[in-house]
């Protein structure tokens, strides 16, 4: 991994705050979420955000063909030139708009003999839309076996979360939902450029290769999660209530409660995914 810091007094790039950039430097940092993910020549990475390729190119070293989404075009060049050589593909596209089986899969997914790459994604994703990028390639249903992520050490807690804790959401429910999480090691401010002002983490999803529950609707079980953690310091009957999103009264969602073997002043936040998938299934 080239020295960072010279890269960017080389090319006298600022980080760009609207962006959310900070640019990973520690080389040791890098080689810890390379080694994560397993990468070998019979993958295909998705980097989201490669920044100035502090990871891109060690990725490229181990990988059998890269894809980096890049949104700032002040970096492209700069991609270009420090990758050149390597397979990477760059493209200047908004992550968030990135059809990732037309735009990735279909044209990159598969090796000179015909035969599939196996599909990773590994990023340092900008901390002010994390939420909005996992939950979009989760959503997509990319072709994934995992996603490895650098992200805010807050989120990472709510993503891997267990019932009952604190910060136990509705991010903890979607993301068991769609994959395996774990919580693989902190990462401190002083590993990027400019700074952070919040500790790092980096969480490992194993992706399910099918739904959670196949014989629960996913627009059921989505619509109980959102509607028992839309108001946490209500009770989950109050808060399924109030929702407006289901043709029950009280009584009867204490009725489906108590046939659970739930007591009605649970609240939403002791649910497992076990219990939400059944509870979705009896409101439904």
């Amino acid at each position: 991994m080239e020295n960072i810091r010279d890269l960017i007094k080389k090319h006298n790039v600022e980080a760009s705050k609207a962006l959310g950039q900070n640019f990973l430097v520690d080389a040791g940092i890098v080689g810890d979420i390379l080694d994560s993910a397993d990468i070998g020549p019979d993958d295909l990475v998705i980097e989201i955000g490669p920044g100035l390729g502090s990871m891109t190119l060690d990725i490229a070293k181990r990988a059998g063909k890269v894809v980096a989404v890049e949104l700032d075009k002040r970096l492209i060049p700069i991609l270009n030139a420090y990758l050149f050589g390597y397979d990477v593909e760059i493209l200047n596209k908004d992550v968030l708009k990135v059809d990732f089986d037309r735009e990735i899969i279909e044209p990159y997914g598969f090796k000179e003999d015909g035969t599939p790459y196996n599909i990773k994604v590994v990023s340092n994703l900008p901390y002010y839309i994390t939420t909005p990028i996992v939950m979009k390639l989760l959503e997509d249903g990319i072709k994934a076996q995992l996603m490895i992520f650098m992200v805010q050490l807050e989120v990472a807690e709510r993503m891997c979360a267990n019932p009952g804790t604190k910060v136990y959401g509705a991010l903890s429910v979607a993301i068991r939902y769609y994959s395996e999480p774990e919580k693989l090691f902190n990462v401190p401010p002083h590993s990027f450029i400019p700074r952070p002002n919040v500790d790092s983490a980096v969480v490992r999803l194993e992706l399910r290769n099918k739904p959670y529950r196949e014989d629960v609707d996913r627009k059921m079980f989505f619509k109980t999660v959102k509607a028992a953690f839309g108001q946490r310091r209500k009770t989950l009957v109050n808060a399924l209530v109030n929702s407006g999103f289901f043709k029950l009264t009280k009584e009867e969602i204490k009725d489906v409660l108590f046939n659970m073997g739930l007591n009605e002043d649970v609240r939403g936040e002791k649910l497992s995914i076990e219990l939400f998938s059944i509870l979705a299934k009896e409101l439904k």
